[in-house]
């Protein structure tokens, strides 16, 4: 898997050997300058028993970066870079605040690594329930962290584009495309388009209204400003597939920007993660009660 591989390129040998050992449940990679590398699953994680010294995770984070704090300096600000492949990676440190918001990062005091995992098949049950009866249909796709959003979402929008759909994919993280230099480099489908690095609530009206997509795909919706986004995608003809922190319809219908696209019918079925990565447990239509 090139996004793993791409990760192991930074490490030293004996944590880039356990990666690959575990490389087919393993969702996160946590390092922290002096601690235990942890390795995370879906419900679960391992500490490995050597810690990370502080100058090998100087070192890891340096390769991870280019040797380039100031090349991936609005990325950083946010919180997060993204490794070729698709691997984002969250940053925790010192920051300076500049006019009371987030600015330049000092100094790297943990780092994790979400694996990006590239399934083609994935997203096929996603995509035929969004595609039944010849049409288009929206869909909300919720689960846990850690539990293969991005994965079903990346590999649904493939899908649609191959059955003859325009795409407009609107990648905050760059995760779902990868892309470098504009280019994605994980397999999203050639009638899809990207607009990455950028908020999604700018994203999706920039593309419903340059692009003309039929359908929007994004991941991570949660608040106002992304649910006004989606909904004037709806209102614009487009449909959606977009995905969620919840554990259950129940619990999504109870956060505001999750019910207020609910209640107006933004999506016509949820589909629920469960029981291991990337596994829809359920696909329920939106009858308005939860």
């Amino acid at each position: 898997m090139e996004a793993l591989e791409n990760i192991c390129a930074c490490l030293p040998e004996e944590i880039s050997r356990a990666v690959r050992e575990r490389a087919d449940s393993l969702t996160e990679l946590r390092l922290r300058p002096g601690g235990r590398p942890q390795l995370c699953f879906a419900g679960s994680d391992a500490l490995l028993k050597a810690p990370l010294a502080p100058a090998a995770f100087r070192e890891v984070a340096a390769r991870m970066l280019e040797h380039s704090l100031y090349a991936w300096e609005d990325e950083l600000k946010q919180g997060f870079f993204t490794l070729p492949g698709g691997s984002r990676v969250g940053v925790c440190g010192r920051y300076a605040l500049e006019d009371g918001r987030i600015g330049a990062l000092t100094y790297i005091s943990a780092l994790c690594v979400r694996v990006s995992r590239e399934v083609r098949g994935a997203g096929k049950g996603l995509a035929a329930a969004m595609l039944e009866n010849g049409g288009l249909k929206s869909a909300l796709l919720i689960s846990r962290p850690g539990m293969g959003k991005t994965t079903l979402l990346r590999d649904a929008a493939r899908l649609i584009s191959k059955a003859g759909h325009t795409v407009a994919l609107a990648d905050e993280r760059g995760e779902l495309a990868a892309c470098r230099a504009g280019v994605p480099t994980l397999d999203v489908g050639e009638r899809t388009d990207v607009m990455d690095m950028c908020p999604k609530r700018l994203a999706i009206a920039h593309m419903v209204r340059a692009l003309r997509p039929d359908v929007v795909v994004t991941d991570e919706v949660g608040d106002r400003e992304d649910a006004a986004a989606v909904l004037d995608a709806r209102r614009c003809g487009a449909a959606v597939l977009a995905s969620a922190h919840a554990a259950s319809v129940q619990e999504a219908a109870r956060r505001p920007a999750l019910a207020e696209m609910l209640s107006v019918g933004a999506f016509d079925f949820v589909a629920r993660i469960e029981g291991g990565l990337g596994r829809i447990a359920s696909l329920e239509a939106w009858r308005g009660s939860a």
